[in-house]
């Protein structure tokens, strides 16, 4: 009991804790931010996440964290319940390697962090997000993309801030941010080769490749649904185009034949939200987010990088509207040339009540 009141009251702490606490006039991120600022909110961020690692419980995390990324870690933690398992601390020593930062006159302020990951090898594109003078700054966003991936040039004013393109504006651009991601997101869904205004980049490809995977299953039919958040973070590159950060909503639905049972590797985090596997109907929803780059004149977006993973599933029942509160964190990426994770595939097996004509 004393191990779990103390616990508490480390949480509790960390969640008092203010962030390069300002005047309320304040507004800090008119001017460019340092790097001691940065380390600071990195330092907050992992001893917050430690916390919540050693009491195996989310909560704390919303201290330091917001919306998908949120429920992508929150996931992890169920996750790691479901399949009795702990979490490892969060040793992560990312090098930061550039603060990117808006000019704001009100809130909210959020900025950029490119990070180098050096455990997972990865660079992480940040945004992190403050509402308030008073409140934490939150971690709303974290792209992967690979160190040999070259990040478009952002256009700076003379005082070296960078420049925020509002959703809907597309001058010098085949789309406006938000268009783009909503082109991306009906491309991601369609059911043919052919996506007008849309580059078939790593990341579609990928996405295209499993879901053809699944279709090709015995007694399995697979559809998908695709989705675009409102965008709310995109910056102006030196060519006059965008780099965007959109968050998609994917909703996967699998309608399995009588006899057959459709079920992922053991450990993955499919497999922890349907244990059972999926006989008759099952569903599964995902957030992926996405960094996508708009260049400017007439060349059509590109992912660069992405993060996301299953975030809740059910069998037999339908789900409620996305989004949803819940997530598991898909693997880092592998030597795709877009990070995407290993691939989790499902397959299908003749359920025990089967008979021979079903199997």
């Amino acid at each position: 009991m004393r191990r779990i009141v103390l616990a508490a009251a480390a949480a509790l702490a960390l969640s008092g804790c203010g962030l390069v606490p300002h005047p309320r006039r304040d507004v800090r991120l008119e001017q460019i931010a340092d790097k001691s600022d940065v380390a600071a909110i990195l330092d907050h961020y992992r001893e917050v996440r430690n916390a919540a690692i050693g009491l195996l419980d989310p909560k704390p995390l919303s201290i330091v964290e917001s919306g998908p990324m949120l429920a992508i870690d929150s996931g992890s933690f169920e996750v790691s319940q479901r399949l009795s398992r702990s979490e490892s601390e969060d040793n992560r020593n990312l090098q930061v390697s550039s603060i990117e930062t808006p000019v704001f006159s009100r809130y909210p302020l959020w900025f950029m962090v490119t990070a180098f990951d050096p455990a997972a090898r990865v660079d992480v594109v940040q945004i992190f997000e403050r509402h308030t003078p008073t409140e934490p700054w939150l971690l709303v966003a974290a792209p992967q993309t690979l160190p040999s991936t070259q990040l478009p040039g952002l256009r700076h004013d003379r005082h070296g801030r960078v420049f925020r393109v509002a959703a809907n504006d597309g001058r010098g651009m085949i789309k406006s941010p938000q268009g783009a991601a909503t082109a991306y997101a009906d491309a991601l869904g369609s059911m043919t080769d052919a996506l007008p205004g849309i580059a078939r980049d790593d990341f579609i490809k990928k996405r295209r490749s499993e879901f053809d995977d699944a279709n090709r299953l015995e007694g399995v039919t697979v559809t998908q649904t695709w989705a675009a958040e409102r965008v709310k973070q995109a910056l102006r590159t030196e060519d006059g185009g965008a780099l965007v950060w959109v968050t998609l909503l994917r909703l996967d639905t699998y309608q399995v034949q009588p006899g057959i049972k459709v079920s992922w590797a053991p450990g993955s985090p499919q497999q922890a939200f349907l244990a059972h596997g999926i006989t008759g109907v099952g569903k599964l929803r995902y957030y992926h987010q996405v960094l996508l780059y708009v260049p400017g004149g007439d060349d059509p977006p590109r992912a660069l990088g992405q993060f996301g993973g299953v975030v809740s599933a059910d069998a037999d029942a339908a789900l409620a509207p996305v989004p949803a509160p819940t997530a598991s964190a898909e693997p880092f990426p592998g030597a795709s040339p877009l990070p995407g994770g290993l691939p989790t595939f499902p397959s299908a097996s003749p359920t025990a009540s089967a008979s021979p004509s079903n199997s």
